[in-house]
Formats: structure tokens, C-alpha cells, sequence
């Protein structure tokens, strides 16, 4: 039995060793009538390769300093970054008012800070473009010149500061039997072709009847030898008595303690919002010091960090510091919003 197995897987090795040299002499015999093919490089394509969208976009974040380029063959070299030392009595409003941007942008610009707890030396880096160097001329004794189109206007208050500019204040009485908002002045300073002229607004929108306000503008350094200074009403609106955008917000236990030579007043106290009144967009506290001549010599204003429902109460401290001769008294003025639908600020 296992010789003729044997026997019966020999024949078939045979037959298998059999049909692989046919198999070889075929495929020999083929390519010997083969011609023998050249391969063509491909051309070259011209232009840039550009890459293909895919369905789902990535996102490349682009370095602090990337400058979109221009058309144009020259290139423009990035402006240099505008930085502030913070100073003794700054804060993010009177900063902003220095650079003529909001408060806001500044915040924006600068998310590790607190606006509430800045040190003395802190760097603010404010997101300006810088105006060409000028080279500043000496500063003189300003001479107000009496313009009155509003009854209730008076001449500009200026100070210069530490960096060369000029701070001006322009205290708005209103002797109307309603209120005004959103009041805007133009100041004027120099003579002939030096003239100058900046935009002053109000730390708040509301101006109540019978009630008076400094309306504030900063000429940026460098100022020119000025003779004459002028400010004029350039714009407000009439409050309706029955308007609801305002809350019947009160200053309570009001209280002002100055430092030893009078030059910084700090100002503290509480805001009360009468019960059955709705929940508060905002609270602002506006101080303002005048000296024994009736002269604003500071400003500055409080935002409440919460909102108030009905009822509620919120303390509140400030500190005015003097830009002329020492602090007299200080006037306190409070605004506040209710919550609007579908508010989106």
C-alpha cells in the first residue's frame, strides 16, 4: 500500500517540475520580441503650489507682530507698540481719556490686569497708533477768553501733566426744568494757524436739572505757547419726563476725608435702589472737586463690579487727586440703567 503512494507522488512531482520549465521557456521566448520602452520625464509646472481646503478648516494662530502684507513692492516697517506707566491717581478711565480711546479698549488690550488694583509703575499696553515725534515748545500761562452760547457754561479749567499735555474741564450747570444727556463741548486752544481743538464729554450720559457736571477733553503733548483757550456746547438732548431708562438711584452716608495738604479726597458711601425697582445694567458714581474758587481741579467715577435688585444697597469708595490747588469740596453725582431685554452690552 505505501509503494504504490510512493510511486503515485512521484509521477506527480514529475509532471509538476514539467510544467515550470515550459512555463520559463514561454515567458523567454515573449521577452526577447519585446522592444524595450523609454521612459519620458514628466514637464515641470510652473506657478506656486496652493494648498487644497479640506471640509474641515484648521486654525493657525498668527504671531503677536504679523503684518499683513501690501500689494505694494515696499514694505512699511509695524509702528512701534504704545506702552503707559501707570501713575499716582490713574485709573482706566482717566487713562483712557489721556489717549482719547475707551476703557474698554484698554481692558481688552491688557487681560492680566486688574482695572481695580493697578500698581504705581504697572505697564499698560495702550492699542493706539503713535503720532509722529514732535519736539514740544515751552508751556505758558493760559488765558481764558470768555465764550458763553450756553447759559450755563464757564470757561475751561486746564492743567498740564507730567507727560506734556493738557487736561481741560468744562463744568456744565444745567438750569433747565428736565434733564440732559449725552452734553458734548469743543475746547480750543492757541491763537491763529495753532489752533487746536479736542471733543469733551461727560463721565456719564445724565445731566438732572439743576445739577452741574465737568465735561473733560486731553490735548496730547506737544503744547504750543497758547494765549487763548475757549470751549462752546457742541451737542445734547432733552430728557422727557416720563423716559424709564434712568433708575431713582440715592448716595447715602456719604462721607470725605482729605489727606494733610488737601490734594487727595477720598470719598466713600453707599447706593441705595428703592425696592420694587428692576435689577440694574450698571451704577456709576461721578466725583468731582472744586477748590475754594469754585475751580474743578479732579474728577473720577466709580462703577459698581454688580448689579442691584430692588431693595438692595451697594458701599462705594473713591479717591479724587488734585491737578491744581487743593481740594475744597467734592460734588457727587450717581447714574444708573435697568436691565434691557435682549441686551447684548
Amino acid at each position: 500500500m505505501y509503494h504504490w503512494y510512493n510511486a503515485g507522488m512521484f509521477k506527480m512531482k514529475l509532471l509538476a517540475v514539467g510544467f515550470v520549465i515550459l512555463t520559463s521557456l514561454m515567458l523567454s521566448a515573449c521577452a526577447q520580441d519585446m522592444e524595450p520602452v523609454t521612459a519620458t520625464p514628466s514637464p515641470t509646472l510652473g506657478g506656486t503650489l496652493r494648498p487644497y481646503p479640506t471640509g474641515t478648516p484648521t486654525h493657525t494662530p498668527w504671531p503677536t507682530d504679523y503684518v499683513t502684507p501690501t500689494p505694494t513692492p515696499t514694505v512699511t516697517p509695524t509702528a512701534t507698540q504704545v506702552f503707559y506707566e501707570v501713575q499716582e491717581g490713574d485709573d482706566m478711565y482717566s487713562i483712557g481719556w489721556r489717549f482719547k480711546i475707551s476703557p474698554q479698549e484698554i481692558m481688552t488690550a491688557n487681560p492680566d490686569v486688574n482695572p481695580r488694583s493697578m500698581s504705581i509703575g504697572e505697564s499698560l499696553f495702550i492699542p493706539i497708533t503713535p503720532a509722529p515725534e514732535a519736539t514740544p515748545t515751552e508751556m505758558v500761562e493760559l488765558t481764558p477768553t470768555a465764550t458763553q452760547p450756553y447759559e450755563g457754561l464757564v470757561t475751561p479749567d486746564c492743567y498740564p501733566d507730567a507727560l506734556g499735555g493738557l487736561w481741560c474741564f468744562v463744568l456744565v450747570e444745567n438750569e433747565e426744568t428736565e434733564a440732559l444727556e449725552n452734553i458734548s463741548a469743543i475746547i480750543t486752544i492757541g491763537t491763529g494757524d495753532e489752533k487746536r481743538e479736542e471733543i469733551a464729554i461727560m463721565p456719564l450720559n445724565l445731566l438732572p436739572a439743576g445739577e452741574s457736571l465737568p465735561l473733560i477733553a486731553y490735548f496730547p503733548p506737544p503744547i504750543s505757547q497758547t494765549t487763548d483757550i475757549s470751549a462752546k456746547i457742541d451737542f445734547f438732548l432733552p430728557v422727557m419726563p416720563d423716559d424709564q431708562r434712568y433708575l431713582p438711584v440715592t448716595v447715602e452716608n456719604q462721607s470725605v476725608d482729605f489727606n494733610q495738604n488737601g490734594m487727595i479726597a477720598k470719598v466713600s458711601g453707599s447706593i441705595l435702589l428703592p425696592a420694587g425697582e428692576p435689577q440694574t445694567r450698571y451704577i456709576w458714581v461721578a466725583g468731582t472737586a472744586f477748590d475754594e474758587d469754585g475751580q474743578v481741579v479732579a474728577i473720577r467715577r466709580w462703577d459698581s463690579e454688580r448689579q442691584l435688585s430692588g431693595g438692595e444697597r451697594v458701599e462705594f469708595e473713591l479717591f479724587l487727586y488734585s491737578l491744581g490747588n487743593p481740594i475744597d469740596r467734592v460734588n457727587l453725582l450717581v447714574e444708573a440703567q435697568p436691565v434691557i431685554e435682549n441686551d447684548d452690552q
